[in-house]
């Protein structure tokens, strides 16, 4: 079952949440040796407050088996302030646009497909409940085509530049766009 989840009720999902970040732990810092830092063997951020909403995909004994983190850009998150030397130019703020971060999930190929999908219409579903326009995202380049394959459209005139450029975004960088036909499907 897919759970949104955020200040309204997060305390209604302890377990979920401890599930979600341990689950984080073990795939960016023990498995991608990010560093980053972690306590009691869960990985949080300064990102991890109050007004980050979480889409929570859960077994049916409720632990975790994909997340994803959703942040406000009209406030501090990952892109402006850990990564803004990505953006040549200016990044997307807007109380209509969300950054996807901590995507997480599980490592069997079989799975993550089924879970990235239903996280991904997730998303789509929550944009249309909240009024967000579109999302943006810092993520590693070979995960583009996971994106695309599951459906996205990026701005398609800036897919090329980006590509070209590997980690860095050029100016106008592709952004994970909806409109009334994606929010209806």
């Amino acid at each position: 079952m897919l759970f949104l989840i955020d200040r309204r009720n997060r305390g209604a999902f302890p377990e979920l949440l401890r599930s979600m970040h341990r689950d984080r732990k073990r795939l960016f810092v023990d498995i991608f040796g990010w560093d980053l830092a972690h306590e009691k063997g869960e990985e949080r951020d300064r990102f991890d407050d109050d007004s980050a909403a979480y889409l929570v995909l859960a077994d049916e004994e409720g632990g975790h088996i994909a997340s994803v983190r959703l942040l406000r850009t009209d406030r501090p998150h990952l892109l402006d302030t850990l990564f803004s030397d990505l953006c040549e130019g200016e990044i997307p703020r807007g109380g209509d646009i969300l950054e996807i971060t901590r995507l997480c999930l599980p490592l069997r190929k079989k799975t993550r497909v089924a879970a990235r999908n239903i996280l991904a219409r997730g998303i789509i579903d929550y944009a249309a409940l909240a009024g967000v326009a579109s999302y943006t995202a810092v993520c590693h380049m070979a995960f583009l085509s996971e994106l695309l394959s599951a459906g996205w459209r990026c701005m398609e005139e800036n897919t090329r530049a980006l590509l070209d450029e590997g980690w860095r975004c050029p100016r106008d960088a592709p952004r994970l766009t909806l409109n009334q036909s994606d929010l209806a499907a």
